[in-house]
């Protein structure tokens, strides 16, 4: 890879230290990002010119299941227990290691092409070794940098066989990844233990579980929602005690779950996922971001499933900003009602004596559109133990860029960059994406090979006709 200079682009860096540039330049050196500068003059470079394109760092969908991908648009309007029914206990079981490999490929290229450079693929329908390694395959060969999360299947038990609650992590298999493909952190793609944590398995499962990622240097998540149903009732206290709990562990979702035990995670450096899409589809708890924030943590975001939701990060920044700023402010207007006397219902008055204005009772919102934005990158990237990587437009990191076109009918003008992106901007705006420096979208197209798309997407239709017909739901 040579050179390249990104030219005349307005440049928003998510870096404090380098700020937000109403025009400047960003150099790209082999696989990093050299400079970024008002005017920066470089003889040996391809010149891109970005004039009145938004230059910024790659999203990061900190959840995603890529697998799922032939699947998708099946379960908008499922309820109760109808995705575990539907997909796990059913559909999930048909998938062949070729079913996977092409929904994975598939899936992220749609994540390239929709303006994500980084995922955490939390693949959890591995039956064999050669579905997990169908799973990489598609992976890697997409070009996206990716954390692979090797997960395991939850199928009821047959007589005679241990429920897969009491079943650890398979040592075998997660050593052989590990001592194998994933033996370096240092490429495009590393690996993760997609575990089962306090509520899906025991505690003794979790401690085993726990101390084997550590060992083996993993990055180590669970799905966890924290009902009175789970099967470790004290949750990740226990886990804190014994010293298991850090940075290196992940928390998906986490709806149900009190503010002590997320202090506990929080003080723990400990990271929480949500996937506000998702979440507010069917459950009756707000998105945990704001007791992340509350707890002085630093929440993150993924889109989870395209079973149920659109799989591009756009929807899921302004999807939870939005849903937490609507529980924040029916929690404001339930303090007002308590408290007459303070300043928040003083100002409610005021502002509802204004006849014909439309105004709100709400003084100030909780969240801002920058707080979005940096939960889609330099959060996710934290998340994901990719900070000294990813996340921002700094030089020294990876260079993972993406130029938005801003002339079109949906955006323009961009009056507030950061609104622009997080509130109007869709996958259409979506012109160019650099992945380490690697361009994989130019002119508004993926760089693969047209042919090869399209036999790549008839796959995907192929093996999603066929699942659902093993399935019996064709």
């Amino acid at each position: 890879m040579a050179k390249t200079l990104i030219k005349n682009g307005i440049i928003v860096s998510m870096d404090t230290r380098v700020g937000d540039l109403p025009q400047g330049d960003v150099l790209i050196d082999n696989d990093k990002i050299a400079d970024i500068g008002p005017s920066l003059n470089v003889d040996d470079a391809e010149v891109i010119d970005a004039d009145g394109m938004i230059v910024m760092p790659g999203l990061v969908n900190a959840h995603v299941h890529l697998w799922q991908t032939a699947l998708r648009g099946l379960g908008a309007d499922w309820a109760g227990s109808d995705y575990y029914n539907y997909l796990h206990a059913n559909l999930a079981t048909r998938f062949r290691p070729e079913d996977t490999y092409i929904s994975t490929l598939v899936g992220g290229l749609n994540q390239l092409d929709s303006g994500t450079t980084t995922v955490f693929d939390w693949c959890h329908n591995n039956y064999t070794p050669a579905h997990t390694d169908a799973a990489i395959d598609g992976l890697a060969e997409t070009g996206i940098r990716a954390v692979f999360g090797h997960g395991t299947v939850k199928p009821k038990p047959k007589e005679g066989e241990a429920h897969f609650s009491t079943i650890p992590h398979p040592e075998g298999e997660i050593r052989r990844l590990r001592e194998g493909r994933f033996a370096s952190d240092d490429g495009l793609m590393k690996l993760a233990m997609a575990i089962l944590g306090p509520d899906y398995s025991t505690l003794e499962v979790n401690l085993h579980d726990f101390r084997l990622a550590r060992e083996l240097g993993l990055l180590s998540s669970a799905h966890v929602w924290g009902r009175e149903n789970r099967l470790v009732p004290d949750g990740y206290r226990k886990i804190a005690e014994e010293g298991l709990l850090g940075p290196d562990h992940n928390i998906s979702h986490g709806n149900y779950m009190l503010e002590d035990e997320i202090q506990v995670i929080c003080d723990c450096g400990t990271s929480m996922t949500s996937t506000p899409p998702v979440e507010i589809r069917a459950h009756v708890k707000e998105p945990v971001i704001g007791k992340v924030i509350a707890a002085g943590g630093r929440p993150s975001i993924g889109m989870d499933s395209e079973v149920v939701v659109s799989g591009d990060m756009f929807n899921a920044m302004r999807t939870a900003l939005q849903v937490q700023r609507i529980f924040d402010n029916l929690a404001q207007a339930e303090r007002i009602k308590q408290d007459q006397d303070s300043e928040e219902a003083k100002f409610a008055k005021e502002n509802l004596k204004v006849i014909g204005t439309g105004g709100s009772i709400i003084k100030e919102l909780s969240v801002s559109t920058r707080q979005a934005l940096e939960w889609a990158t330099v959060d996710n990237a934290k998340a994901l133990q990719l900070e000294d990587k990813i996340g921002s437009l700094t030089p020294g990191k990876q260079a993972d860029v993406l130029l938005l076109t801003t002339d079109s009918l949906n955006v323009l003008p961009v009056n507030d960059s950061i609104q622009c992106i997080v509130f109007n901007a869709n996958n259409a705006n979506v012109d160019t994406v650099f992945v380490a420096g690697r361009k994989m979208k130019e002119g508004g197209k993926l760089t693969l090979d047209a042919g090869d798309l399209a036999r790549r997407k008839q796959q995907l239709v192929d093996s999603g006709q066929w699942l659902l017909t093993a399935a019996g739901l064709n």
